[in-house]
This record gives C-alpha cells, sequence and structure tokens, in this order.
C-alpha cells in the first residue's frame, strides 16, 4: 500500500520536467549570485523589502561575502536597492519609512532633470514646497544627507534664536519658494539684499549620542546600516 501510494504521487509531484525546471531555476539563479553577487543580493533586498526576518538573511549573507549595504544618499540612492559605481549596494529612498513615493519620484526628477544636489541649500530650494519637516527628518535620520559633510546632531542645534537648524532650513525652503513666486512679477525681484537669508549651519559641539540616532536609523530603514550598537566592544 505504501509503495503503491508513493508510486501515484511521484507521478505528479517531482517528475522528470518538474525536476529540469527548478533546475534551471537553480543554475540561473546560482550563475547571477557567483558573478553578479551585489546586484542580485541588491535585487533579493527590493524585492523582500516588506519581509524583515528575510531582509536579515540577505543582509548577514551580504556581510558573509563582503558585500557593502549603505545608508540611503540624496545624490546616489534611486527608489529601490541598487549598486553603486564601487560595488556596493546602496538602500532605495522608497525603501525609507513613511516616505512618500510622491516624494521620492519628484526627488529623483529634480535629479535627473538639474543634476546632483550641491548642499543642504541647493537641495532645500529645489526641493522648496515638496519636502517638509517630517520628510526632511526621515531623510536625515537614515543617513541621506550625510554625504554633505555635516553630522546628523549639528542639525537639531539651535540656529537662529531658539530655533534648530531644521526649522530654519525649512522655513527657509518656504520663504525662498515664495520669494521666487513672486519676483516674477516685481520689479525688484533680482535684487538679492530682498531676498531670504540662508540659515547657517550650527558648528559641531558637545558629544553625540550615538546609540540614540542608531535608533531613529533603524526606526526609518529596519535595519542598523552606517554602525551597530555593538561595534564598539568588537
Amino acid at each position: 500500500k505504501i509503495w503503491g501510494d508513493w508510486e501515484e504521487f511521484a507521478k505528479y509531484a517531482f517528475n522528470k520536467s518538474h525536476a529540469t525546471c527548478y533546475a534551471w531555476v537553480s543554475y540561473q539563479t546560482g550563475w547571477l549570485k557567483a558573478h553578479y553577487p551585489a546586484e542580485f543580493q541588491a535585487a533579493n533586498l527590493t524585492k523582500n523589502l516588506s519581509n524583515m526576518e528575510e531582509i536579515k538573511k540577505i543582509m548577514a549573507d551580504c556581510k558573509k561575502n563582503k558585500i557593502k549595504v549603505l545608508n540611503p544618499d540624496i545624490n546616489e540612492s534611486e527608489a529601490r536597492f541598487s549598486v553603486n559605481k564601487e560595488g556596493n549596494i546602496r538602500f532605495g529612498l522608497g525603501g525609507i519609512k513613511g516616505f512618500g513615493n510622491n516624494i521620492v519620484n519628484a526627488i529623483l526628477d529634480e535629479r535627473n532633470q538639474n543634476g546632483r544636489f550641491e548642499d543642504i541649500y541647493d537641495f532645500m530650494e529645489r526641493m522648496a514646497g515638496i519636502v517638509n519637516k517630517k520628510s526632511f527628518e526621515s531623510l536625515l535620520f537614515s543617513g541621506a544627507f550625510d554625504s554633505f559633510g555635516h553630522e546628523r546632531i549639528q542639525y537639531l542645534q539651535p540656529c537662529q534664536g531658539e530655533d534648530s537648524f531644521i526649522d530654519s532650513i525649512v522655513r527657509y525652503a518656504e520663504l525662498y519658494k515664495k520669494d521666487n513666486e513672486t519676483s516674477a512679477f516685481s520689479l525688484f525681484g533680482d535684487i538679492e539684499e530682498m531676498k531670504p537669508a540662508r540659515p547657517v549651519m550650527p558648528e559641531y559641539k558637545g558629544e553625540v549620542n550615538e546609540l540614540e540616532f542608531l535608533h531613529k536609523e533603524k526606526e526609518l530603514v529596519g535595519m542598523y546600516l552606517s554602525s551597530h550598537p555593538l561595534d564598539k566592544y568588537g
């Protein structure tokens, strides 16, 4: 009876055509992973973006094979995971939690049409009216502004009076947008002295609570990317 049951089962479960399909797919994925490991893992990460357990497995495999997974970057990230010129995987802007696709598309469109963002001022001037305080903070704490050369804590420090630099730069962007809209109809629109002044980035002061920033980073991207809380003990 047992043999008869297995014989019937075998007619469907793993016949030659079935086995051939699995073997062919296994060969293709194995070849891709061997010859294009970063691109293969970037595609896997994108596919499993909502499956954190699978993400952890892929990240562990990346670490084992010495493939770096880098923070989102405002000038390098695409919407999803991608591979940069150095062969490292760059986290996609669309993977930042609570960050809308409309903002992601607007940033990518602006960058593709008018080039890289030179600094935080250039970014906010070009994205005025699109990036608000909440989306700015998501980009900041996920590490997307790190390439501009400022520490994340500098954005939180007082800039003008009691306001933080974040509040000041967001307000500046609003004024910049309004000024551009009204200057087209004004006789004095090109006078520099009448344009809103850029807020000054505060100097780097005090000690950084690195653990706090790492926790915020993990909340937004689902994992520690820039470093790990246990790194200093290893």
